[in-house]
C-alpha cells in the first residue's frame, strides 16, 4: 500500500480486515472538521471557555499519567501524530501527520508529517520529536512509568528516513496501531525540553492551539490562544480556564449560574436538574462510555492471594444494586471490554459468568462455602483504601455493605486524591475501589494497560501466562472474525482471576452551554479534548 492514496471505501474495506472499526485516512489537511455550524451559524472569534475539572494534575507529564484532571486542561497545549475526529469518535484523521501508508505486509507504518510546525518554545517540529516521544512511551527509560506502553508490545523500532518522516518498524501486523496512536495521552513532546529536563512533570511545551499561562493549585488552570498555531484560522477562543472545584454540587452550582460553561456531572440526576433551571440553554451529551466502576484488591497480601477470596468477593457483589444505587439505574455490567462495544461478551455469555448472575442469593451461598475453604468460615477484617469525595466514597460505602454479607468486615480508610493515587500507584492497599476510564475500545489497549502479568495499571498484581498467550494471539489476528472469538475467550479466561472485579459500566455526560458550539463528547474522556474548533456563540 506504500504510496497509494486512499479512498474513504478502501480504508472502510481494510479497517474491517483489520477489525479497527474506523474510518478515515484520506489525505487531508488537520483540523478541517470544521463548517458552518447547526442552524446556519457562523464560528466566530473570541471567547473564554470556562471548564470544571476536579482537582490538581499530580504533574504535568501527560505520558506518565492516567487521570483526567492531567489530560483535560493540558490536552489543548498538544497534538497528536493522527487523532480521533472531533466529530466522528469512529474516525482517525490526520493530525501532526498529514498522511500515512502501510506497507503491504502490514509491519511498517510509514507518516509524512506536516511542515511548518513550531513548538511553543519557538523549536520547529520534526520527526526526531515524534520518535522521543514514542520511544519514552513503548521503551521508557528508567524511572519513567508508561502506563500505555503494553499496548505497543508489536513495535520492533521507530526510524526516521528524514526530517518529516517517521517509520513504525512492527515486529508482526498488528491490527490495533493505529488507534492506539491516536489515544489522547499519546501526545508529541519536543526532544530538545525532553533531553534536558528528562520528563515533562514541570513543563507545558507542545505544538496545540493554546498555550499554558497558569497554575493555581486549589484554584484552576489557565490556557491562552497561541497565535502562532500552525491551523489555518484556529483556535477560536481567546483562552481556556479549568476551574478546579472538587465537590459536585459546588460545581453543578457554578454551571448553573454560569461561571462554568462546560461540566461533567457523575449523576444523571445533576443533568436534569441543569436542564430543570435552565431549559433549552443547556446542552446534554449522553454516550455510553468506556468509563467503569470496579473494586481493586492486592493479591500481594494475604487473604487476597487466594482465588477463592476473589471469587467470593465477586460473588457477594450484587451488579444491579450496584447499578441502581451508584449510577441511579445508568450503567450496564460487563466483563473487561466495554459493555455494548465490538469486543464485549453478549449478555447472555456475561450472565453465565461466576458474580454476573440475576440468583444472587445462590452466589452469597457459594461465596461463604469459598471462605470457609479458604479458613475464613466467619470472614475477615480487611482494610479499603477510599479516594475522598462525593463522587468517590459512595462506591466504598456499597462495597462494605456488599462484603459485609459474607462477613468480611471492610474498614474505610479515607484519604485525599492525591495521596489515594500514590498508594494505589505504590501497591499499599488491601482493597481499593476506583473509578477507571479507557482511550478507546480495543483489546491491545485495554488489556495492555490493566490486565496482563507485566500491565503497568495491575494494581491487583495477578498474573495468568495463559492470558498473556492468549492476548498476544488475537493482537495478531487480522480477520475481524476470528479476532472476536480469540477476545471472547480471552474474556472468559481473565474475568475469572479478579485481576479487576468490574461492577458497572457507566453512561456518561458532558453538559454545557448551549453558546459553545462545536463541540462533541466521545465515549471515551481521554479524546477530542483540544478544544481547537470550539467556539463560543456569544464571545
Amino acid at each position: 500500500m506504500a504510496g497509494k492514496e486512499w479512498t474513504r471505501r478502501e480504508f472502510l474495506g481494510l479497517g474491517a480486515a483489520l477489525g479497527l472499526g474506523l474510518a478515515g485516512c484520506a489525505p487531508q489537511q488537520a483540523g478541517t472538521t470544521q463548517g458552518p455550524a447547526a442552524g446556519g451559524d457562523q464560528p466566530r472569534y473570541g471567547g473564554v471557555l470556562t471548564v470544571w475539572t476536579g482537582g490538581d494534575p499530580p504533574n504535568y507529564d501527560l505520558h506518565q499519567n492516567s487521570t483526567y484532571m492531567v489530560l483535560w486542561p493540558l490536552a489543548p497545549c498538544y497534538n497528536l501524530l493522527v487523532q480521533f475526529d472531533p466529530q466522528d469518535p469512529n474516525r482517525i484523521i490526520p493530525d501532526l501527520a498529514e498522511r500515512w501508508d502501510v506497507s503491504s505486509d502490514g509491519k511498517i507504518y510509514t507518516f509524512y508529517l506536516k511542515r511548518g510546525v513550531r513548538f511553543h518554545h519557538g523549536k520547529p517540529f520534526k520527526a526526531e520529536d515524534v520518535k522521543a516521544s514514542f520511544e519514552r512511551i513503548i521503551w521508557p527509560p528508567k524511572g519513567v512509568v508508561s502506563p500505555r506502553q503494553g499496548a505497543f508490545t508489536a513495535v520492533d523500532g521507530i526510524e526516521t528516513p528524514d526530517d518529516y518522516t517517521v517509520r513504525f518498524v512492527l515486529k508482526r501486523p498488528n491490527p490495533s496501531l493505529l488507534p492506539n496512536i491516536a489515544q489522547g495521552w499519546n501526545v508529541i513532546y519536543p526532544k530538545d525540553v525532553l533531553e534536558a529536563k528528562g520528563d515533562m512533570k514541570k513543563d507545558v511545551v507542545g505544538t496545540g492551539p493554546f498555550k499554558f499561562k497558569e497554575h493555581v493549585r486549589g484554584v484552576g488552570i489557565e490556557l491562552v490562544k497561541n497565535p502562532d498555531y500552525h491551523v489555518e484560522g484556529r483556535p477560536y477562543l481567546d483562552g481556556i480556564k479549568y476551574f478546579i472545584i472538587p465537590d459536585p454540587n459546588t460545581a453543578l452550582s457554578a454551571f448553573i449560574s454560569g461561571q462554568l460553561l462546560m461540566y461533567r456531572p457523575r449523576l444523571k440526576s445533576d443533568a436534569e436538574e441543569a436542564r430543570r433551571q435552565l431549559g433549552d440553554k443547556v446542552v446534554i451529551q449522553t454516550v455510553q462510555s468506556y468509563s467503569f466502576d470496579t473494586l481493586n484488591v492486592n493479591a500481594r497480601r494475604k487473604p487476597w492471594d487466594d482465588p477463592r477470596v476473589r471469587l467470593a468477593v465477586s460473588l457477594a457483589i450484587d451488579r444491579n444494586a450496584a447499578i441502581q444505587v451508584l449510577a441511579q439505574g445508568d450503567g450496564v455490567a460487563g466483563g473487561f471490554m466495554p459493555a455494548g462495544g465490538q469486543w464485549a461478551l453478549p449478555p447472555g455469555e456475561i450472565a453465565r459468568l461466576p458474580g454476573y448472575s440475576p440468583n444472587k442469593a445462590q452466589e452469597i451461598e457459594q461465596a461463604r462455602r469459598l471462605l470457609a475453604e479458604a479458613g475464613y468460615p466467619n470472614g475477615f477484617k480487611t482494610t479499603m483504601l477510599t479516594r475522598k469525595g462525593a463522587d468517590y466514597e459512595p462506591i466504598s460505602v456499597f462495597l462494605k455493605d456488599q462484603l459485609a454479607k459474607v462477613g468480611i468486615d471492610a474498614a474505610l480508610d479515607v484519604q485525599e486524591s492525591a495521596a489515594a493515587y500514590d498508594r494505589l500507584n505504590q501497591r499499599e492497599f488491601d482493597s481499593v475501589p476506583w473509578g477507571h476510564a479507557i482511550a478507546l475500545d480495543d483489546p491491545d489497549a485495554v488489556y495492555g494497560e490493566f490486565y496482563l502479568c507485566k500491565s503497568e495499571r495491575n494494581y491487583s498484581g495477578i498474573c495468568d501466562p495463559e492470558v498473556d498467550a492468549l492476548f498476544e494471539r488475537q493482537s495478531q489476528t487480522l480477520d475481524p472474525n476470528e479476532r472476536r472469538r480469540l477476545v471472547w475467550e480471552l474474556e472468559k479466561k481473565a474475568l475469572v482471576t479478579q485481576t479487576k472485579i468490574i461492577l458497572l459500566w457507566r453512561l456518561d455526560r458532558t453538559i454545557h452551554w448551549s453558546t459553545v458550539r462545536n463541540y462533541r463528547r466521545h465515549p471515551s474522556l481521554y479524546n477530542n479534548q483540544r478544544m481547537q474548533d470550539v467556539w463560543l456563540a456569544e464571545a
